[in-house]
């Protein structure tokens, strides 16, 4: 395996920003020893309510394949992505490279500043009249539509992007493009909400105003759980009529793509927020020097990783120094982890469900009711139903409070887990789901405190699809003997 050397540099920009936000970055490259020539700062409509990230994705192969033809660009290079940027970086590669050989991929580091891997829930409010009158007022009020479906929370086109690059949905579905030999991503992310102006208005714990860090992190778990098999036995229940009768089910986790024993570096970032993340030139509110060197080695260890052993060397210190950033002040609610969890539901014909409800149970909740209430007030921060697909919620969960605040009170001698259940309202009168009088309900293990058994895990997203059985009653269709 040969060991990476310096290549030429090309930084894309996020959504309603263009490339001169990026030039103190170039500047700090160029005091690293980087030549003009050895950079580039992309431009690309995102402010076009007809335009989409696919849109952008094409163009930007099209503008790769000119200057390579032209000689200016050298393959391979390597990228350095702020937010949106990231999705148009990724929709890129895997449109064009999956399953690339080595030598054919045209990226080599990936570097990703605050990426929007798994959304953002700032991109509803751009779409509002807010959004429109500040973000619109130069643009004739258009605010990047497509692009801003693209960036929602659960969006449709994150499921399908996930499913091309992260996970492999079918058998002998295993093309790639991050590996040994392929694309290196590195994810640097701030966790300091904006500390002035109308930014502010946006901001929520665990992000760094604008991305949180569960949705900048590459590293996503992806599932289907499914309650119309019982060919695989599960801690799943059904409840009837307040009746509790043991069900098969099965919980499969989705394939990556890539190699199991890959992990993608994730640095956490202290003191920066999602704009002062992007200029190493300066510092963030309150951060020390110390920090400030700490981010910008970061910078130079992801464009300089020479291989793939110092890769994962990196991924381990890096997880190491965002673990001591988060757990250094667990009342400071800024630095707690959070996870965040997608949830998709379709009956067993694939239709998506739309009038459910995701809930997380204590165990022996029907005398525990106080805790679950407890963790839905507390340790749920947010959820989000995607305007595009309303079978898809995305729930924001506190990490800290969720082991502070709920296994700390559950009482002796039970079991320190927790519960996910879904319930749906019966599509009609014929038709019940899950056999249930009045809809049905279905329920998992998703968390323990006991590590072995934790499906969900710090700072990620998980993609979770629920396939649960429609049960038409014998009125639907019925036999009998002629007259």
């Amino acid at each position: 395996m040969q060991d990476r050397t310096r290549n030429q540099v090309v930084i894309v920009h996020g959504w309603s920003d263009d490339s001169g936000s990026f030039q103190p970055l170039a500047d700090f490259l160029k005091a690293q020893g980087f030549r003009v020539l050895d950079l580039f700062l992309a431009d690309y409509v995102s402010m076009d309510d007809g335009v989409s990230i696919e849109d952008a994705a094409k163009a930007m192969q099209a503008a790769v394949d000119a200057k390579t033809k032209g000689n200016e660009l050298s393959l391979p290079f390597d990228l350095i992505v702020h937010s949106t940027g990231g999705l148009v970086a990724r929709t890129w590669l895997s449109a064009y490279y999956a399953g690339a050989k080595p030598g054919q991929m045209p990226v080599q580091r990936l570097v990703m500043i605050a990426p929007a891997n798994f959304g953002s829930r700032l991109a509803d409010v751009g779409q509002t009249i807010l959004g429109r009158v500040v973000k619109g007022w130069d643009h004739g009020f258009h605010t990047g539509k497509l692009m801003l479906d693209g960036l929602a929370l659960g969006s449709p086109f994150q499921w399908d992007l996930a499913s091309r690059d992260l996970f492999a949905p079918g058998e002998g579905d295993i093309a790639t493009i991050y590996g040994v030999d392929l694309v290196w991503p590195f994810v640097i992310v701030g966790s300091m909400p904006y500390q002035h102006g109308l930014r502010q208005m946006v901001n929520e714990n665990g992000s760094d105003g604008t991305v949180r860090v569960a949705a900048a992190n590459l590293n996503a778990y992806g599932a289907t759980l499914d309650f119309t098999r019982d060919d695989v036995p599960t801690v799943m229940r059904m409840m009837e009529r307040g009746s509790v009768a043991l069900v098969q089910g099965a919980l499969v986790q989705w394939k990556r793509r890539y190699d199991e024993a890959m992990a993608f570096p994730l640095a956490v970032m202290a003191h920066r927020d999602h704009a002062s993340i992007t200029d190493p030139t300066i510092r963030g509110d309150g951060e020390s020097d110390d920090q400030q060197a700490l981010f910008r080695k970061c910078l130079g260890d992801a464009l300089g990783c020479p291989n793939y052993a110092q890769y994962q060397d990196l991924q381990r210190k890096w997880m190491e120094n965002s673990d001591a950033v988060q757990d250094s002040d667990p009342n400071d609610e800024d630095r707690h982890m959070h996870l965040q969890i997608n949830v998709r539901v379709v009956d067993e014909y694939g239709k998506p469900v739309t009038d459910y409800m995701i809930e997380f149970l204590a165990p022996n909740y029907e005398q525990n009711t106080d805790l679950t209430g407890m963790f839905h007030d507390k340790v749920i921060k947010h959820v989000h139903k995607n305007g595009q697909d309303a079978s898809i919620r995305t729930i924001y969960i506190d990490r800290q409070r969720m082991f502070d605040l709920f296994y700390e009170r559950i009482p002796a001698g039970q079991p320190k887990e927790l519960r996910l259940s879904v319930s749906a309202t019966a599509p009609g009168d014929k038709v019940k789901y899950f056999a249930a009088a009045s809809g049905g309900k279905g329920e998992f293990v998703v968390h323990s405190q006991d590590e072995a058994d934790r499906w969900l895990h710090r700072n990620a997203t998980h993609f979770l699809k629920i396939v649960i059985p429609r049960v038409p009653s014998a009125e639907v269709f019925a036999l009998k003997h002629p007259d």
